[in-house]
């Protein structure tokens, strides 16, 4: 007969910020899953009010007469790019489900968001210029960004998730 120990020979990954806690989805997993949700959101909406805050003193500066139509373009404009970052947010978890990563490209993908390197974005402090001149486009973007951020989060399973349990089942 062959003991415990040596029939679970293959013990769930770590993953970030989860642990191993999404193996059995218990009363941990959930809380971490909702403090990292709550955590976006709270920060999306301290960006949200910053946007907010850039764009009233860009409007500031418009005749009076033009307002409030700005306003409802702006408000028009933000809701179609929440809309759209949510479908682009659904379609990349969909894909990222369709093939799931490996925990060690998770912790890959995980170190170089932390580090800032291979993510292709610049960082503010050597193109400030540009980010002033596309500070009217703000809340737009601000809006995309956060339809994706909860389009990503609200799931029932993380892609990491999916690569961790696949590359579980083949171990």
């Amino acid at each position: 007969m062959a003991s415990r120990a040596s029939s679970d020979s293959a013990a769930p990954a770590k993953l970030p910020l989860l642990g191993t806690s999404w193996y059995r989805r218990g009363v941990g997993y959930w809380l971490r899953r909702i403090w990292l949700a709550l955590y976006q959101l709270v920060f999306g909406g301290l960006f949200v009010l910053l946007s907010v805050a850039v764009w009233q003193g860009i409007e500031s500066g418009l005749p009076a007469g033009w307002h409030r139509a700005v306003d409802v373009a702006m408000g028009g404009v933000s809701l179609a790019f929440l809309v759209r970052g949510w479908i682009w947010g659904r379609r990349t978890v969909r894909a990222k489900l369709a093939a799931p990563p490996t925990p060690e490209q998770t912790w890959i993908g995980y170190r170089q968001a932390r580090t800032g390197r291979g993510s292709g974005n610049p960082t503010v402090g050597r193109r400030g210029g540009p980010l002033l001149f596309f500070a009217p486009f703000l809340p737009p973007c601000v809006a995309w960004w956060m339809g994706m951020t909860c389009a990503t989060q609200f799931v029932r399973e993380i892609p990491a998730e999916a690569g961790a349990r696949k590359a579980l089942k083949q171990a």
